[in-house]
């Protein structure tokens, strides 16, 4: 079995690790909050998204996590140092590969996800719940199927199962959970088509809220300024005790 590295040995060993049962356990650093960030209301679980690694969301993480929390940085699976089943790349068996190592995360997280990275921290959102789950963030990442848009490639599994298949009842899933969410659409993707967006941003409640970044799809997550702007908002809004809290001399 693949060993789990960590940054400074900041989280427990999975108890999955070691146990001879020939399970492949996901790479991953977790990094503690650095003196100087914050901005999220606690400890942060970043997932990136195809073709990308651990270190993808790595800045949005070493921006907003603040001391005494703990950003935790997975490699998904086929992805940096991670396993490489020759098979099984639905939402459902990244979301799996992430439950696996969820007894050494922190209790309580905010999640992060860009792209196919997004709707497996929505999955892993609906099926942990807010006592786990504090709130969901989610980059450019479209919650409708869209058949059309799939292309053949090196991830045509993941892609096919992705674009196929219709996750547009997770928002209302996590509203009824309590989760509060925020979408960033990239505003020169098409990720996320203006009926969607019309839908979306039409739900604009303390359960979701809707905005634009600059970018397409494959270099948005770069606008680490704008995208925490945009979620140490998000961040205050819903948790404005936590900020208080942090503010007080």
């Amino acid at each position: 079995m693949r060993a789990v590295k960590q940054e400074a040995r900041v989280l427990p060993r999975p108890l999955l690790a070691g146990h001879g049962s020939g399970i492949e356990l996901l790479d991953y650093d977790a990094v503690p909050g650095l003196p100087g960030a914050g901005g999220a209301p606690g400890s942060m679980l970043l997932l990136h998204g195809f073709g990308g690694d651990k270190g993808q969301l790595r800045p949005v993480g070493d921006a907003l996590c603040p001391p005494g929390s703990v950003a935790v940085h997975p490699s998904l699976r086929a992805h940096g140092d991670s396993h490489r089943p020759d098979w099984g790349y639905s939402v459902l068996d990244f979301a799996a590969d992430v439950h696996r190592f969820a007894d050494a995360l922190p209790g309580e997280l905010h999640l992060v996800g860009y792209s196919y990275g997004g709707l497996v921290a929505a999955v892993s959102a609906v099926t942990w719940g807010a006592s786990r789950v504090r709130s969901l963030v989610v980059i450019d990442q479209s919650f409708d199927a869209h058949p059309a848009l799939h292309v053949a490639d090196e991830w045509a599994e993941g892609s096919l199962l992705r674009w196929t298949y219709d996750f547009g009842h997770l928002p209302d899933l996590l509203e009824r959970l309590g989760i509060p969410v925020l979408v960033l659409a990239a505003e020169e993707s098409r990720n996320i088509l203006a009926d969607e967006r019309e839908r979306l941003s039409r739900r604009d409640s303390a359960a979701l809220r809707l905005e634009f970044i600059r970018g397409s799809h494959a270099d948005c997550h770069r606008n680490t300024d704008e995208i925490t702007s945009a979620m140490r908002d998000f961040y205050g809004d819903r948790f404005p005790a936590s900020h208080e809290k942090k503010e007080t001399p």
